[in-house]
């Protein structure tokens, strides 16, 4: 792994910061992520722009390679980006701990993995667990 870039609330970078480099180690990824949280304001124009989706989301990651066995042979792995609103209205615990599923879930698919079918999301929900 090359570094993490943490754009985050101070009081959660530490452990942020060790849920990602666990993800990063687990699934063999190295390069520079960054991890921006943000507000729906900025989430909305994101999953409109990128996704062509109206209203906000909770993550949103860009790969800089595509799909799970791609070639890779750069420096920048990619970006993950979290709205901090839509994850404090979803929490189910802590906001702390819906952000580090937020970044598992980030980072899983800056490693490759999708969610868009049934099947899809069994794999990243059974990946989720094994991270948290």
């Amino acid at each position: 792994m090359k570094k993490i870039y943490l754009n985050v609330l101070p009081e959660y970078k530490e452990e942020l910061e060790k849920k990602a480099k666990e993800v990063i180690k687990g699934e063999g990824l190295d390069g520079e992520i960054s991890i921006t949280i943000v507000d729906d304001t900025f989430m909305e124009k994101l999953n409109l722009e990128y996704r062509g989706k109206r209203g906000t989301t909770d993550v949103i990651a860009f790969p800089f390679k595509e799909g799970k066995d791609s070639e890779y042979s750069g420096e920048l792995l990619g970006d993950i980006y979290i709205s901090i609103e839509q994850a404090s209205r979803q929490k189910v615990g802590s906001l702390l701990d819906e952000l580090k599923l937020l970044v598992v879930h980030g980072l899983l698919h800056l490693a490759g993995y999708n969610d868009t079918t049934e099947e899809e999301r069994k794999i990243m929900r059974k990946k989720e667990a094994e991270y948290l």
